[in-house]
């Protein structure tokens, strides 16, 4: 259940959304079950897959087992990698029904990129998360990987 400032934010969000689909259509960063090959990427099959993307911005921690959990931690330097999305309005609303319904917060992770993130830390261990300690970032696999 989202708290009344919860749905405040994601109204606010919701509004600049409207504004940038003017010029585009809103670019949606997956790094989990979201992504080509993987369970829930259906959802996205009116979508455009833009390509692999990284994040730009920093602070982020990722762990998890059948679904990936990224979330904010400030002294974090490192990013995420996953998938950028040109989304259309009917597998935006299916994106969004999952991941809020799950927990997750629709956040601008780059300038324009918009993605979920988990309002809190989760505190397991992962052997499902690569991390590449050369370039900084973390990559959630499924086990068939």
């Amino acid at each position: 259940m989202m708290s009344d400032k919860d749905i405040k934010e994601f109204h606010k969000l919701m509004n600049k959304l409207q504004q940038q689909k003017v010029k585009d259509k809103v670019k949606l960063f997956v790094y989990g079950t979201l992504k080509e090959g993987f369970g829930l990427n259906h959802i996205l099959s009116k979508s455009k897959k833009i390509g692999t993307y990284i994040t730009k911005r920093k602070g982020l921690m990722m762990t998890g087992f059948w679904f990936p959990y990224v979330w904010e931690k400030r002294n974090s330097q490192y990013h995420i990698k996953g998938e950028l999305y040109e989304v259309d309005d009917e597998d935006f609303k299916k994106a969004n029904q999952i991941e809020l319904n799950a927990g997750y917060k629709l956040k601008e992770i780059d300038k324009g990129i918009f993605g979920y993130i988990y309002p809190k830390r989760v505190d397991i261990k992962s052997t499902m998360v690569n991390t590449n300690a050369k370039k900084k970032y973390y990559e959630w696999r499924h086990e068939e990987d």
